[in-house]
Order: structure tokens, then sequence, then C-alpha cells
């Protein structure tokens, strides 16, 4: 019998995670039996919000959380917070911050103790589960806990952005949301798949084996190309969370300048939405600001709708999968040249990019561009599908990669 355990943050029960599910049914045509183990999921009443593939199932371990023996965890962490100091770049912040660490290692590790404790109660033996973090971040040193003290002999997990480039986005949020013990992990992992190769030579660069590192692109299912735009307003789509790090306000005010005729739909929802409504100054701008919506609907919108071009601005981002479902429509796309975007937007090719630290002139003349109904935009349409069937069809990825991992001997 081969088993998997993929430890997400939330999914199977928030949106967050909805991509995961279009992997899941390649994962379950690989392993005898698929869990489920959703992380950082304490709620003990929830409702699973995806229809999942036979064979797989949802375990929720931190319903009851067992503290695990106080000395034991001491003495664990001591190891691993030293080895952590001389690998880091920084020191001081981690002494100032030791509390914080030791928080998040003991709960990590009390979790370790009861994920170990489910597979005994299973009757699964060790070498025949392969356990697989979703994120780099606190799944991942759940695991290098395990690894590390001997009771796991690997795991393996994807790298995203929040999880892999710590030091920029310590300067976007406050540093307490760095995410602690990256040198445990980067060290215990069997094998961490990057979602880019911005993301692998990041590794690459901190100086993690290269047998040991490799760039896996997330997909998206097949939705066929959307209608082409004609006479219709000027229409473009955001999808994404609405904060600081997404910046969707950016667009707001730089639509309002244009001063021209345009309908902005935007997919999700987040604490800055009044900002986001208040940046249009413009009669001319229509903003349906549509709330939290899954994949599906929105893939559904995509399929009816004409849409001139998609937007990301964010400041720090991996590889998104929000831009893999418009291009796969063949919307064609302006965004931040941030991390991993430059894999799936070529400036001139299906889309725009913009730098990180845009100025208005920039902004302005990029959506002035797809305003325009020119030759240039039908063939920024057709490499925007392109692009999507040649890297990022969740068919040919998911396969190939379930393939892969059941595969690995650990």
């Amino acid at each position: 019998m081969k088993y998997l355990v993929i430890l997400t943050k939330q999914f199977p029960y928030q949106w967050r995670e909805q991509y995961v599910a279009h992997e899941l049914a390649a994962l379950a045509r690989q392993f005898d039996k698929v869990f489920i183990y959703p992380h950082d999921h304490y709620q003990k009443k929830d409702v699973v919000r995806f229809d999942l593939p036979k064979g797989v199932e949802v375990i929720d371990l931190n319903r009851q959380i067992v503290s695990a023996a106080r000395h034991k965890v001491v003495l664990s962490f001591l190891g691993a917070f030293i080895g952590e100091w001389l690998c880091s770049k920084r020191k001081w912040y981690q002494i100032k911050a030791w509390r914080r660490f030791y928080s998040i290692y003991a709960t990590q590790y009390a979790l370790g103790e009861m994920l170990m404790s489910w597979q005994r109660k299973q009757g699964i033996v060790g070498s025949d589960v392969l356990y697989y973090s979703y994120w780099m971040s606190a799944s991942a040193l759940c695991l290098g806990i395990l690894k590390r003290r001997g009771s796991i002999k690997g795991f393996i997990t994807r790298a995203h952005s929040v999880d892999l480039y710590h030091e920029d986005w310590g300067l976007l949020r406050d540093e307490h949301s760095v995410p602690p013990f990256r040198c445990l992990k980067e060290g215990n992992a069997s094998m961490i798949y990057s979602i880019s190769n911005h993301g692998l030579l990041h590794l690459q660069e901190r100086g993690v084996q290269s047998d040991r590192i490799a760039t896996r692109y997330l997909g998206v299912l097949d939705g066929g190309l959307g209608p082409e735009p004609g006479d219709e307003i000027f229409t473009l789509v955001t999808c994404s969370g609405i904060d600081d790090n997404k910046r969707i306000h950016l667009l707001g005010e730089a639509l309002s300048r244009l001063n021209k005729p345009a309908r902005w739909i935007h997919f999700g929802d987040g604490p800055l939405r009044e900002q986001a409504l208040k940046s249009i100054t413009s009669d001319g701008v229509i903003f349906e600001c549509r709330g939290q919506t899954s994949n599906d609907d929105v893939r559904v919108f995509y399929a009816k709708e004409p849409v001139h071009c998609f937007v990301n601005l964010s400041i720090v981002e991996g590889l998104p999968v929000s831009i893999m479902e418009a291009i796969s429509h063949g919307i064609p796309v302006v965004a931040t040249a941030v991390y991993g975007v430059p894999e799936i937007v070529t400036n001139g090719y299906n889309g725009v990019t913009l730098p990180v630290q845009f100025t208005n002139e920039q902004i302005d003349e990029a959506l002035t561009l797809f305003m325009r109904k020119t030759e240039q935009m039908a063939t920024m349409r057709t490499n925007a599908r392109t692009r999507y069937e040649e890297l990022f069809n969740a068919e040919k990825n998911y396969n190939g990669f379930a393939k892969e991992i059941a595969s690995l001997r650990l």
C-alpha cells in the first residue's frame, strides 16, 4: 500500500487554497490512499467546501491538541534554535524573537507527536507513507522536526512566496510574520519543489543541494478560450485578496486618472476593501467587487464574458494561479514583474510587466494599450493561450508531478 499525507493550511475547509483541489485527482490516481491534514485548521465544526476524489480522506488532528513533554520540547528546541542561529543572517532578530521561535516550535512539536500517534493507530508502516507539505511554512517545520528526531525518513514540500522569500516579506509586513526556522526546513526536506524557476535559483543561492530542489509548476484546468472583446466597454479583472500587498487601490486610481469608460470586476475580499472603493473618483468607472468567489465561478465568468485584460499589482508574489486562470482563457495580463511572474507574463508577448514601484505614467500607459482594439491585442490573446498550453496545463503538470512523487524512495 502507498499512502500520501498532504499537509495544507485549511483546505478543504476554506476557499484560499482552492487550487489544491486540481492536484488531488492526479494524486489519488497514484496512491492507494490520500489523507489531507488541514494543519492550520482548529475549528471543531466546519464544512468541507470541496468534492473530494475517491480515496481521499480528511484527518482532523487539531481538535484536541495534546501537549508534548516539556523537557523533550525544550531540549529539542535548544538544538534547533542554535542551529538556526548559526545558519541565519539575521542573528540579532532571532535572539530578540526567541519566545516566538519557541512558541511556534513547541506547537509544531506537539502537532508532530499527534501525527505520529495517528499513523500508529492507522497501522501505517513508515516506509509506506509519503509526507507532503503544500507550503514550506509551519507544516514543513512540523515535518522537519519529525525528520530531525528520526520519526520519519523524510518529506517533500512545495515552496511558493511568503514561505520562501523571507527577507522581502519582512519588508512588507512586520518582521514577526516571517516564518521561522527556514534553515531547519531547508535542511531536512528530502525534496523542495519550487513553483517557479526564480524560486529554484533563490534556493540554489541559499546553498540547498541541487539534487534536493526542482521546479514544478502549478496549473489550472482547461476552460477554453473566452470571447474576444468587441466594442463593449473596456473590461478588466482582478482576482485576489484586498490588502497592502495586492494594492488594487492603485488600479482604481489609475482608471480614475484616465477618466474613460471602464468596467472593473474584482473577485476576492480583504481588510482594505473600503480603500479600493474610495480609490475610484471617476464617474465613468464601474467597480464590481464580487467578494469571495469560487474558482469555478471565476472560470465561468471568463468563459462567457469578454475581458480586455487581467491585472495583478502585487509587491510579493510567487507565480499566481489567478494569472494562470486568466491566460488559459486567452486574457492578456498587466502585472508587476516580481519573482516568478515573468515566467508567465512576458512583456510585449502576452501582456505588459511593470516594475514593483511603477510610476503613474507606466501603469496608465499599460492600461491605455489595452483600451485600444489593435492587432497587437489580438496577438497577445493568442500568445496568452499558448503560454498556458505550454507551461500551466493542470492535467499535464499534476499528472507528471503525481507520478514523480509516487516513485520517490526517501
